[in-house]
């Protein structure tokens, strides 16, 4: 019998894959912004699951250019994350009902898409979900499963909001 852990958290494409996000955002170093995270799941023995990237499946590339809430803000690709969404949240309970644990769901802040707390608009920061959030949210409600904001500006905070979680979770 292994001892495989039975932990699970999900997390955006672009933390583990900085290729995925759109040109002139990658500001900050791997080592300094995504490793802290990484390291202290492997860690914790906690199993990693990337989503999908909303805005790169919804352009079918890799290559694209900033663009905020307004631009994503369009039935096309709201219908494309409400999809997107049910396709996650669907795993996610599948996991739940085989007896494993998702102990968490990280975002991107400032993203239009995966943000969890904080976006840009054309009217400076708004408190919100990204689009995608929005409907993952939307999709897992009932279920009790915190969604943690990455600012890579404080990386810090949003780091000790995850030990937090991770510490509760091993006590269980």
């Amino acid at each position: 019998m292994s001892n495989r852990s039975k932990k699970f958290i999900f997390v955006p494409f672009c933390l583990l894959a900085q290729a995925y996000q759109a040109e002139g955002i990658v500001k900050y170093e791997w080592k300094s912004s995504i490793k802290p995270f990484v390291e202290l799941l492997i860690d914790n023995d906690i199993n990693i699951i990337q989503m999908p990237c909303a805005e790169s499946t919804f352009n079918n590339s890799l290559i694209r250019k900033t663009q905020g809430l307004s631009s994503y803000d369009t039935l096309e690709f709201n219908e494309h994350t409400h999809i997107l969404a049910q396709s996650v949240a669907s795993q996610i309970k599948n996991i739940i009902t085989s007896g494993y644990e998702v102990i968490a769901i990280l975002g991107i802040e400032q993203s239009p898409s995966c943000c969890v707390n904080y976006i840009y608009t054309n009217n400076g920061t708004e408190k919100r979900k990204g689009l995608f959030m929005q409907k993952l949210y939307e999709e897992l409600s009932g279920l009790d499963i915190p969604f943690i904001g990455i600012n890579r500006k404080y990386i810090n905070k949003s780091l000790n909001m995850l030990k937090k979680i991770i510490k509760e979770n091993i006590a269980k």
